[in-house]
């Protein structure tokens, strides 16, 4: 196993940044402004669309593209893209009407068991070996998420 601080700090990063994004979308379709999922992506997407953008010219991809375009208008790339935005679109709906319905915290034990499940089923079809510390984390994090199952259902009760 390998560990750079960089990495990790963009692990911690990310993880902050999905929380608050689950945190502040909760607000804004609950809170005063009661916005619907399709308005808050309209409202979302031209600052996205702008950050990656800037990502997008700024790594280079942008020109990559444009060298290789007769490559990409002859294959099933262009098609590719139209439908992982569909896909991308449909997530962000079901997403938002999600943490309408629920809270964001649940929101975001549901992605840490999604992760710890993806990691559980990559090593079970790849073969790889479980870590001890591998091993450690799944169980505590489907233990937590079982504990706040278990413990938001007992509230409503």
């Amino acid at each position: 196993m390998s560990y750079t601080l960089i990495g990790a700090f963009y692990t911690l990063l990310c993880v902050f940044l999905a929380a608050l994004k689950a945190v502040v979308s909760g607000e804004l379709l609950t809170g005063d402004l009661k916005l619907h999922p399709i308005d808050l992506l309209s409202k979302m997407c031209p600052l996205a669309l702008l950050q990656i953008g800037t990502a997008a010219v700024l790594s280079g991809e942008v020109s990559q593209i444009y060298d290789r375009w007769t490559e990409l208008a002859q294959s099933a790339a262009l098609q590719v893209v139209l439908l992982s935005g569909i896909l991308s679109f449909s997530l962000n709906v079901s997403s938002f009407i999600a943490n309408k319905v629920t809270s964001p915290l649940t929101l975001c034990i549901a992605a840490n068991v999604k992760q710890v499940l993806l990691v559980a089923f990559g090593t079970l079809y790849f073969g790889d070996a479980v870590t001890l510390l591998n091993g450690v984390g799944i169980i505590i994090v489907i233990a937590g998420s079982l504990k706040y199952g278990l413990m938001s259902v007992s509230e409503k009760w």
